[in-house]
């Protein structure tokens, strides 16, 4: 098998060439990142760039009157934007939301990548002055290809279902406006998400019919490398020039012309960033290069290895190039949720090919449904089996997930050193291999005992107060078993929480515990309970058949189950009152203090539960729900002993809650506030944070700190 070989002088110009850059990166991402702005209700700007969504939504990017980058969203489908554009955008400015919880999206992070400090809400616009020439033309060009690729995407989907529609704008135009939540939650948990982008995977299914059809019509070298040329550019402009399409169109241009692989990644890295000097900051940038580079490297010797094991040559050679592509993704596992198993190998391998199989089929399905499109019904048949053989494939793949795999969560450190020792190991002989393997073997070794030690030493409880906005939720995980103590409102616990659950690997909760009957606590357990990951659900009050109290009431119309079958989420439901005690493991439990009875399901009624794990000290959390100073009384004068470590406060931090006797009676060391940013309720009320800073304890808030995560 024949190794891949780095011309030394080649790779040396190639460090030269990427050390000049790296001056003009930093000063070019430094003036963007300190540009400011002040937030008001109109803003005059400049449009920088626009992309169209099939969805019909459109994405700007503006520069507003001090040089700042905003992001614009908004529903404007027969409109044109041009680069150069004058507008005044009336709306409102705001920084982007940072992720407030372990392993959830961060937008903020995301946009700064790309130079975007703000986000501006747009509820109107006018026209200042339109763009002039060049810029109009780039403009022109570019609403061109959104026309074309959406009549494409008409053409060959009319007979489509939703799901499949979605798949298809998707995987082979790389637009996921019309993916659903529950269909990126499938990919995701299969690990196949980079599948819902197209990618060097698709353009490599989209470039596989060109040399047959350049050796059918027998077209010479030099006529064939324009076609080359000319369809790179144009599968470019149908699927919006992504970090990995824009790598993988200037290579493939490179290779044809009989370029050294690496010249041409060098080539196309420094086009990349002359055009745009972020792009490096992109994780899609990032792992497109690195995924090139293991391809390049790793798969020969994989390749060899396979065929010890009796594999044929032409199948090895297929097998090893998604398995080196998934090596060189190393550094990258925490944040694409990698579970590191061979279904979950396979999986990917799958997908990979289904996924590049209807990239080739999807333009000579455009071409036939327009030449014929009495028989379009029938021609995109092959399209529209390879989608719902990549869905159910991705299905498979999310169901093993949900029974176990737990994705991987290791230092992104470590994840880093120990991609690059593979790198170095899998190098052919070379200096670089020689000077540099056994320093970052021996460093990889130190970092795989740190961090097997903290393995070892698994905490005995882990508690994560979930930031949930305006809303209560508190996970607690055990080796044995998981516990939810409320969830926030119907929509945070169908998105936040079930990632939440699905960042640290659980598919159905073992207890859930409704303080009340409240919306914004209870709403997200019953959007748990929809989607079939609760199982019991303990709270103070059962209403009986039919005989709702008002906060019943108002919590059936307020979520999905008012006008459903309930029976599901109801028959769930088992009542807990003072003096019962539910164990999560050996070493941890919560008894319940309050209510002693079925009394309703309102804030003074909530459930307050003492928490207690019993590691080298014993250490206990208070949960107080929504109870007011008048509940906190009665307990005091019902001599339950509220003494605590950590206090959850009562109500969002409400000015009627946390009385200084009843925090004196805790003595807590630290309190946690769960509240949401900006709330219309003031929460939490200075006179609170004044009466809790006045005792002495450390408060947390989830409005400003995000998800509050404790090891015992």
């Amino acid at each position: 098998m024949k190794h891949v070989s780095i011309n030394k002088p080649v790779f040396l110009s190639v460090a030269l060439m990427f050390c000049s850059v790296l001056v003009y990166i930093g000063l070019y991402i430094g003036s963007r990142l300190n540009a400011s702005f002040d937030s008001r209700d109109r803003y005059i700007c400049t449009v920088t760039s626009a992309s169209y969504n099939i969805s019909g939504e459109m994405d700007l990017t503006v520069k507003l009157e001090g040089g700042a980058l905003a992001h614009a969203n908004f529903y404007c489908d027969h409109e044109s934007f041009y680069p150069g554009d004058s507008l005044v955008i009336y709306g409102n400015l705001k920084k982007p939301s940072s992720a407030g919880n372990p392993g959830e999206f961060d937008y903020c992070k995301t946009l700064r990548k790309k130079g975007i400090l703000y986000v501006v809400s747009c509820e109107r616009y006018e026209f200042i002055d339109k763009a002039g020439f060049p810029l109009k033309i780039t403009g022109s060009v570019q609403r061109f290809f959104y026309e074309l690729r959406r009549q494409s995407f008409d053409a060959v989907t009319s007979f489509f279902d939703d799901t499949d529609k979605s798949l298809a704008a998707a995987v082979c135009l790389g637009d996921k406006s019309l993916i659903s939540s529950d269909v990126k939650r499938d990919f995701k948990m299969s690990c196949c998400s980079h599948l819902l982008a197209v990618s060097g995977t698709h353009f490599a299914g989209f470039m596989s019919c060109i040399p047959m059809a350049l050796n059918v019509f027998k077209v010479k070298r030099k006529n064939a490398f324009i076609v080359q040329v000319l369809f790179c550019l144009l599968i470019g402009c149908l699927t919006g020039w992504s970090d990995s399409v824009t790598r993988a169109a200037i290579m493939s241009i490179c290779l044809f012309a009989d370029r050294e692989w690496l010249s041409a990644l060098s080539l196309a890295s420094v086009i990349m960033i002359s055009a745009d000097p972020f792009c490096p900051l992109s994780s899609g940038f990032q792992m497109s290069f690195c995924a090139v580079i293991a391809i390049k490297v790793y798969s020969g010797k994989i390749s060899e290895f396979l065929i010890k094991l009796h594999l044929g040559e032409k199948t090895a050679s297929v097998i090893s190039v998604p398995i080196a592509a998934v090596l060189g993704m190393i550094p990258f596992w925490s944040d694409i949720s990698m579970r590191p198993d061979v279904e979950h190998l396979f999986i990917q391998i799958a997908g990979s090919f289904i996924a590049g199989a209807a990239c080739t089929f999807f333009i000579p399905c455009v071409l036939l449904c327009y030449l014929l499109p009495f028989w379009s019904r029938y021609l995109s048949v092959p399209l529209k089996l390879c989608l719902e053989l990549l869905l159910r494939i991705v299905n498979i793949g999310s169901s093993l997930s949900e029974m176990g795999g737990s994705p991987v969560h290791l230092n992104s450190y470590l994840l880093l050193i120990f991609g690059l020792t593979v790198f170095l190991f899998m190098l052919p002989p070379s200096v670089l291999r020689r000077l540099f393997l056994k320093p970052a073997a021996f460093v990889l070794a130190v970092a795989v005992g740190v961090n097997a030690f903290t393995l070892i030493r698994k905490p005995t409880c882990q508690v994560v107060f979930a930031d949930v906005g305006q809303g209560d939720c508190c996970l607690i995980i055990t080796p044995d078993k998981t516990c939810l103590i409320d969830a926030g409102t119907y929509d945070e616990g169908s998105t936040t929480v079930s990632d939440l659950l699905d960042y640290y690997g659980i598919y159905r909760v073992d207890i859930c515990v409704m303080s009340h009957w409240d919306v914004d606590h209870a709403g997200g357990i019953a959007a748990l309970c929809d989607q079939g990951r609760t199982s019991t659900i303990l709270t103070s009050y059962v209403p009986l058949p039919d005989a709702y109290d008002k906060d019943v009431q108002e919590f059936l119309l307020s979520t999905s189950l008012s006008g459903s079958d309930n029976s599901c989420f109801l028959s769930q439901l088992q009542g807990i009152y003072e003096r019962d005690r539910v164990y999560l493991s050996e070493s941890v439990y919560f008894d319940v203090l309050y209510p002693s009875s079925n009394l309703g399901g309102g804030n003074e009624n909530s459930l307050v539960l003492k928490l207690r794990v019993l590691d080298s000290d014993e250490t206990s959390i208070l949960f107080t729900g929504d109870i007011g100073m008048s509940t906190e009384a009665e307990i005091l004068e019902a001599g339950i002993d509220p003494d605590c470590d950590i206090l959850k406060v009562a109500h969002h931090g409400s000015k009627y809650s946390s009385s200084m006797e009843f925090i004196e009676a805790c003595s807590p060391d630290a309190a946690v506030i769960s509240v949401g940013a900006h709330n219309f309720y003031g929460h939490p009320a200075p006179a609170t944070l004044d009466r809790l800073n006045s005792y002495g304890c450390e408060v947390f808030r989830t409005d400003e700190e995000g998800a509050v995560v404790m090891e015992f």
